[in-house]
C-alpha cells in the first residue's frame, strides 16, 4: 500500500493539530477566563510561585497579600492558577 505524499502530509497536519495546536489552544482560553474571573479574595499561585490572597485588581495588575502586611502588586498574566479557599495561610 503506498499512499502518495500530499495525503500523508495532510494526515501529518491533522495528528499535529489534534496532539498540539488544540490543546494549547484550551489552556490559553482556560487561562483567559482565570485571569477575567479573577476577584478580592481570591487565593492564587503566581507562575513564580507565589502563593497569596488578592487585595484588590485592576485591567492590568492584581494586588497580592503574601503574608499579614505585606502586599505584593503582580501583573494579572503572571497568574497561574487559584487556589482552594483556606490554601494560603496567611
Amino acid at each position: 500500500m503506498n499512499l502518495p505524499p500530499e495525503l500523508f502530509l495532510v494526515a501529518m497536519f491533522v495528528l499535529l493539530y489534534f496532539l498540539l495546536i488544540r490543546p494549547q489552544q484550551k489552556r490559553a482560553k482556560d487561562h483567559k477566563n482565570l485571569l477575567k474571573t479573577l476577584k478580592k479574595g481570591d487565593e492564587v499561585v503566581t507562575n513564580g510561585g507565589i502563593v497569596g490572597k488578592i487585595n484588590s485588581v485592576d485591567e492590568s495588575f492584581a494586588a497580592l497579600e503574601v503574608a499579614e502586611g505585606v502586599v505584593v502588586k503582580v501583573q494579572k498574566q503572571g497568574i497561574n492558577q487559584k487556589m482552594p479557599k483556606g490554601s494560603a495561610k496567611l
